[in-house]
Formats: structure tokens, sequence, C-alpha cells
């Protein structure tokens, strides 16, 4: 009795999961199937019941109720018990899968998974490398689809290209240890193909691990409606075959070709770090204020519910992308989280925005950006 779980469990993609590709697929399939069926079962059973029951002991018209005080034994110890039995059985299956998915074995590959308003940063604790999830470029690839832009073979050769250098990415058959955490609201990182989430909670940590047993390239969402981006917040996990193979896309994916002009490298920070969710580049509003034209303008703000306002300069920029709590733009509300950019991010970025303002010198064309 204790593996009907394991029988009941699918292989294959269905209704309503997609192949099993972890260590903890199968088990969490089982019990889904097993909660799925019994239910079903007593669905069909009870009002197939209520139907018979109500057909053969219908009273004709003008019948009054009478009162059965009588009573069977047997029946009540049946359906009380029966029911307690499933009950615990679905108890138990779940506590011992709930106790196996929160500890991680001592030899996990260990990454901090972040997620904000509309994006995801993986960490590596092996490099310290910082990952971006590319929520809009992944989102770009579909809308380009469904316009006609792009056949399936040119939107896999585009989501491969971005996938170099983003993405969580990491080896088959190796335990891997995910901490969760959030910069502003509630997010959930999961991936539908390894059974796995977890909830992402402002000013706390959350832990899930797995092992991925089959290569490949799997969907990734936030499961919790965290504001109007959200149904364009997910990203992709890519399973290397080799420890070798994922080792050697680590060294590289997180770095910056440093011959690149700073507002270039800037326009990369932009998209890498989730900058992009939030401010355009075309003049657009979005959650957050344009970028097109920012520098040099007047900004106004309220500093400590207090009104201002000042130019936005070098320093202005600097301090809004450090604190960005600290001068709320006028018309936009209090919700930017603290992005963590180093310094050589923070440098090239602020040279980006001042490339979008036509009196700074800048040669970049933002309305011609997609």
């Amino acid at each position: 009795m204790i593996q009907l779980p394991i029988i009941l469990a699918d292989s294959e993609p269905s209704f309503w999961l997609p192949a099993p590709v972890s260590n903890f697929a199968g088990p969490v399939d089982g019990d889904f199937y097993f909660v799925y069926w019994v239910s079903i079962f007593f669905l069909v059973l009870i009002t197939l019941l209520l139907g018979i029951f109500m057909w053969k002991f219908r009273t004709p018209p003008g019948a009054h109720a009478q009162s059965h005080k009588d009573h069977h034994i047997v029946l009540e110890v049946a359906w009380t018990g029966i029911p307690i039995i499933l009950s615990a059985m679905m108890f138990w299956y779940g506590y011992r899968g709930y106790v196996d998915m929160t500890v991680p074995p001592n030899e996990s590959i260990s990454i901090v998974a972040e997620a904000q308003k509309w994006a995801w940063n993986f960490s590596y604790a092996s490099n310290g490398a910082t990952i971006p999830g590319m929520s809009e470029d992944f989102n770009d690839v579909r809308a380009r689809i469904r316009t006609g832009e792009l056949t399936a073979e040119q939107a896999e050769a585009a989501e491969a290209k971005i996938l170099e250098k983003a993405g969580l990415h990491v080896p088959m058959g190796v335990p891997i240890d995910v901490t969760v955490m959030a910069a502003d609201v509630l997010h959930a990182l999961f991936i539908p193909a390894f059974r796995v989430k977890k909830d992402c909670v402002p000013g706390r940590t959350g832990k899930l691990w797995f092992i991925a047993n089959e290569p490949g390239i799997y969907d990734l969402y936030c499961a919790e409606y965290c504001g109007q981006g959200h149904s364009w917040m997910h990203s992709k996990v890519v399973v290397h075959e080799t420890v070798e193979e994922y080792e050697k896309w680590l060294e590289v994916a997180g770095s910056y070709d440093e011959t690149l002009p700073f507002k270039e490298n800037g326009k990369i920070v932009w998209k890498r770090r989730g900058c992009i969710s939030c401010h355009s580049i075309d003049g657009s509003k979005k959650v957050g204020p344009s970028w097109d034209g920012m520098f040099g303008s007047m900004r106004k703000f309220a500093a400590t519910g207090t009104p201002g306002e000042a130019v936005a300069d070098e320093a202005y920029i600097q301090e809004s992308i450090r604190f960005p709590m600290k001068k709320i733009t006028e018309g936009y509300p209090p919700q930017m989280p603290v992005v963590k950019l180093t310094d050589k991010e923070l440098l090239w970025v602020t040279e980006y925005i001042k490339s979008l303002s036509p009196d700074s010198g800048g040669t970049e064309s933002p309305r011609k950006e997609n």
C-alpha cells in the first residue's frame, strides 16, 4: 500500500502536468494522482447514490415527512472509517514528500534565486556570478511568434542565444540547493517539469532542492500574483549533461565584454538586471519613469513626504539606484527594489542613461528600440 502513489505516477506528459524530469517528479505525481482518483471515485459514487436514493425514496405529492431514528452501525462506521484511512494516507504521503523536499544533501550546488517585479536573478555560490532571468527577452520572442515575425525554428535559435548568458543553469544528476528570496513583494519560484515550487517572501529566505535527471530546457515561472507584470515573469532552466559543461558555461556567463563602450555595457545591464521591466527607453510609461531624455532634466520628487526637485545628473541617477526610496519621482508609486549593481555596472548604466538624452552628446537612438 505504501507504494501506491508510485504505481499511479506517470512518466509521460499528461493533461495536468509536463513530463517529469527530476527526482521529485515521480513521488509528487503519485501523490497528485492518488488524491485525484480518490476524489473522482467518491464524486461519481456519491453523485450516483444521491440520484438513486432521490428516485427510490421519493414520496407522492401531499405526503408529510416522517421522523426516522433508526441507523446502521456497520454502514456508519464504514463511511466514517474509510475517509479517515484515506485522509491519513494522503497526509502520510504528503508529509514524507515534504520532509524529503525540505532537507537538501550536503554536497549540493548552491544557487540563490532572487525575485523582483518582474524578473529573476540567479547568483552562483561557486564564483559569485549573478545571471539574469531575462524575462523581457523571452517575452519578446513569444510576442514575435504570435505576430508571425519568427518561425518556431527562429524562436528556438533566439532563445538559445538569450540562454548563453541568462536563465537558471544546472548540471544533470547533481543535487541543486536553491535559496529563494524576494526584493519587493511576494513571488513564487515554480518549475513545473521538476515539480518544485517555493514562495519568495520579502525579508525572508526559503529553500528548495532537486536533482534534474534529463538534459534540456524547461520553463520557470512566478506562481504568485505579484502585480501587472506577473504573467510576463518567466524564465528558463537549462540542464547541462555534465558538471564540466555547466562549469564551462558559468565561467563566462556572468562576465561583460569590457572592451565595449560604457553605454553599450550599460544597455546590457538594463536588460540583464531587470531594469527593462519597469523603465522604457522610448518615452512610454511603465511602472517606473522612462529613461528617454532623463539625464539633465529637472525631476520632481517627494523625499520623506516633502516635495522637491533636482537635476538628473550622475549623482541623482546613482542615488536613485542605490537608495530608490529616498526620492520618489512624482507620479510614480514607491515600489522600486534595491538593485544590487556593482560599481562598474552602476557606471555603465549611468552612461547609458546619459546617451538617451540628446543634449548629453550621446548617439543612442532609443525610439528605434523594440
